[in-house]
């Protein structure tokens, strides 16, 4: 018994895998299937291929500068970009994320127009038209920024010249509001509650009389959709060669789209640029307008005061000490210009409203190292700027630049009270010189220091003017030679085989899911069904003798008996009932004659199988006797066809003696066949579990087998009651019969526990109830058009059934309780 288990065991573990004796039986009996669904698939593989919009990839290729007009890559100094030690910097990442946001595709976007999508009716399926409509729709510019909504609008043509359109738009409470206008004349304006819709003609096309649906897309919602379709990738980690790639079902829309794209890249760039160039103008200017206004009132008083001394030509005292004065004043007059600039700049430092803001840069102040400052501060104010367009002030990227503000822009402060410290101490410095030898001059008419007085300030004011004027040119000369951001390298174009839908693939896949869709559906089918449909069933499940495959009967002529086995026939069912007497020899050794049948659950055919099977041995010359101890619900008086009596093996049992002249009384001599007899239940008793447990039974059976060759006992089935297991002790051999679509795989398991725990002798399985002419089972057994010969009636299917009969129902829900 320890074998059988550990070959069971075994046996599951092989059979977890894939079953491909199981798969290719279901090619061979459902090949029209497959067939058609790998056509049915193909079709619709076709039908979608056809219908379906293709997408195509654009792409164009082009280089980023950087901020000093130059691209990665080109000096003849190796950098760690170079060396490969670092993969990219983080500018060029910037300048990849900026090409890639919102805001450069909504720019882009609004220039080519194609926030408005223009859709026809195609014979089957709807047509995008791009550059081909033959109405032009826009919204007025100024509003485009507050649409916070799709517009729908429907065009149809009336007239000759004229059309209708109906304009939907977006109302409270999900409702829709409905503008319809007839117009004749274009270009015209429909006003609406979101702005004024201008209509116009595209010379070369005509309206057909086909509707033409036309979306006005708010910008940024289309900005955002292109955007997410944008793909920019560097070419390599070595240079700053990026590849723009766009997918869109209009070739030449992504074409466009490209080439719009960079020249909006470099609209921001450049606006970029020149921001501080435009900052530092306001400032120049405005300087500019103080110091000719002071300089103004200088002359103005050098004149007012020589007018009022009647001054011309005023004599001058050349000397060395107004030599040394003169030396002193120049010095006064520089340090004061550079006091006047860094003045400026402080003024604008400690200013709130220019906090985060550009300082102005290249103003005349002499220190390289506040101007090294200063324009390091701007670098990182337009950086934070420009990663504001596509980021938020959250975004850590954004945070580490603004920190970095907050630091340089206190340094900034520091340094220009710095510089102005120093050159307030080289103007006292100067201012002490110029007195010591400005005494030496004490002489000097007080007109003369006056006008000397008034001559520096005059000269003061000049200096700065000229200085100011020449800046003001350098940053025209700045605003006028701005270089693009990006230039393109490889111009936009487009490959001419869609990337999507894959043709190939689609057809393989279809193909694919075609064959093997059925396939698995017939596979997890069979897996999933609980029911026994065969043999191979059966091998699978248990380890158990199959002695016999019985077919299964045609419809029975009402009024026959059910013994299919008849002498001189050699059909299908004698065949297969002399294949379970050949079998039967093997499993019965000599001196053994008690065989006992029986089943799971009624209706599996375990009385047809034991009478004909008793038929069978008879034909064969041999003395048979088939008792029914299926006490509670007898039915071999009714399957034989014979009269009712009041005979049976329960008149035997009843009686309190060992009377074997009563029990050959009982017996119903020569039923179909000389060597036949039947020995029925007889009358049903009140108390048929007690009568099979007395010994009488046992001594009867024991007289019997001196009377016959065989002896085959029909039992109940043994999911009902506990009958058949106390006439176990009586047989030799147990056929059980398991019926094809009848029996579940729950009771194999549970025929498997009864012969592992020893129940029943020596258990055999008979399989009953195969429908030969299903295409499986020709496929299995082989019989092909043989199954025809089976012409008996279906009798075991009703013969066989407990449900209404006896105490049987009632006895297997107390089972089951």
């Amino acid at each position: 018994m320890a074998d059988y288990i550990d070959i069971e065991k075994q046996e599951q573990e092989e059979s977890s895998g894939i079953d491909f004796r199981k798969l290719w039986s279901i090619v061979v009996l459902n090949w029209y299937w497959l067939v058609f669904s790998t056509l049915f698939c193909a079709a619709l593989a076709y039908v979608y291929l056809r219908y379906q919009n293709p997408v195509y990839r654009a792409s164009a290729k082009i280089l980023v500068k950087d901020d000093n007009g130059k691209s990665r890559g080109r000096s003849q100094e190796l950098t760690l970009d170079q060396l490969g030690l670092i993969s990219n910097s983080n500018g060029f990442e910037n300048e990849m994320e900026i090409i890639k946001s919102t805001a450069v595709a909504t720019r882009a976007v609004k220039a080519l127009k194609i926030y408005v999508v223009y859709v026809t009716q195609g014979r089957v399926r709807k047509v995008e038209l791009y550059k081909t409509s033959p109405i032009l729709v826009d919204l007025e510019e100024s509003r485009l920024d507050l649409l916070k909504r799709p517009v729908e609008i429907e065009i149809t043509k009336k007239g000759e010249n004229g059309i209708h359109v109906e304009i939907t738009l977006d109302a409270k409470m999900n409702e829709k509001e409905v503008i319809s206008r007839d117009l004749n004349e274009f270009p015209c304006y429909v006003s609406t509650r979101v702005g004024k819709i201008m209509f116009s003609r595209n010379p070369g096309f005509e309206m057909s009389d086909r509707p033409l649906n036309v979306t006005i897309v708010p910008p940024v919602l289309m900005g955002r959709a292109y955007a997410r379709n944008l793909q920019a990738n560097p070419t390599s980690k070595m240079t700053s060669v990026a590849e723009l790639s766009l997918l869109d079902t209009q070739v030449e829309r992504a074409l466009d789209y490209l080439a719009q794209l960079v020249d909006s890249y470099n609209e921001d760039a450049n606006e970029d640029k020149n921001e501080v160039a435009n900052k530092t103008e306001d400032f120049i200017k405005g300087r500019i307008d103080v110091i000719q206004s002071e300089l103004n009132a200088t002359e103005s008083d050098i004149e007012a005061y020589k007018r009022g001394n009647s001054l011309v030509n005023l004599p001058t005292d050349a000397s060395q000490a107004l030599l040394q004065t003169n030396e002193f004043q120049k010095q006064q007059v520089e340090i004061q210009t550079q006091m006047s600039l860094v003045k400026s700049l402080i003024d604008y430092v400690q200013n709130p409203g220019n906090y985060m803001s550009l300082i102005p840069a290249n103003i005349g102040i002499s220190n390289q190292a506040t101007n090294e400052m200063v324009k390091l501060y701007n670098d990182l104010v337009l950086q934070r700027n420009r990663l504001l367009r596509g980021a938020t002030e959250s975004n850590p990227r954004v945070i580490q630049v603004t920190e970095e503000l907050e630091t340089r822009w206190d340094a900034v402060g520091k340094q220009l009270n710095s510089i102005y410290n120093d050159l307030q101490i080289q103007k006292n410095s100067a201012d002490q010189q110029y007195n010591r030898f400005a005494d030496r001059v004490s002489s000097t008419p007080t007109q003369e220091r006056n006008m000397n007085n008034m001559g520096r300030q005059q000269e003061i004011k000049a200096g700065l003017y000229l200085l100011l004027l020449q800046k003001r040119e350098e940053n025209y000369i700045s605003l006028a030679s701005t270089a693009n951001k990006a230039r393109v390298i490889d111009m936009p174009q487009a490959d001419p085989r869609p990337v999507s839908p894959k043709r190939s693939l689609i057809l393989m896949a279809a193909l694919l899911f075609g064959l093997f869709a059925p396939l698995a559906w017939f596979y997890v089918r069979d897996l999933l069904r609980f029911r026994i449909e065969g043999r191979n069933d059966l091998e699978k499940m248990t380890k158990l003798s199959i002695l016999a495959d019985i077919p299964l009967t045609d419809e029975l002529a009402k009024g026959e008996h059910a013994i299919v086995v008849k002498e001189n026939t050699n059909d299908m069912m004698e065949e297969s009932f002399r294949g379970l007497r050949t079998n039967m020899r093997f499993v019965l050794p000599a001196g053994e004659k008690v065989i006992l049948t029986t089943s799971s659950m009624p209706g599996e055919g375990k009385t047809f199988v034991a009478t004909n099977f008793a038929m069978s041995l008879a034909l064969l010359g041999k003395h048979v006797l088939i008792m029914g101890l299926d006490i509670r619900k007898p039915r071999l008086v009714q399957l034989f066809g014979l009269p009712q009596t009041k005979k049976g093996i329960t008149n035997f049992l009843a009686s309190d003696t060992e009377d074997f002249k009563l029990l050959e009384d009982q017996i119903i001599r020569k039923v179909e066949n000389d060597n036949l007899d039947v020995l029925p239940a007889g009358i049903i008793p009140p108390n048929p579990g007690e009568l099979i447990t007395r010994d009488l039974l046992d001594k009867g059976i024991e007289y019997l087998k001196n009377l016959y060759d065989y002896i085959i006992i029909d039992t109940p089935p043994v999911g009902l009651v506990s009958d058949t297991f106390e006439l176990g002790r009586l047989a030799n051999v147990t056929f059980f019969i398991v019926r094809s679509e009848k029996t579940t795989k729950a009771d194999v398991e549970s025929i498997n526990r009864l012969n592992t725990e020893g129940k029943l002798p020596k258990i055999n399985l008979v399989l009953n109830g195969v429908d030969l002419t299903k295409r499986k089972y020709g496929f299995y057994y082989g019989y092909g058009k043989y199954s025809s010969y089976s012409k008996y009636g279906t009798y075991y299917g009703r013969y066989g059934h407990y449900g209404t009969y006896g105490n049987y129902g009632d006895k297997s829900q107390r089972l089951e309780k």
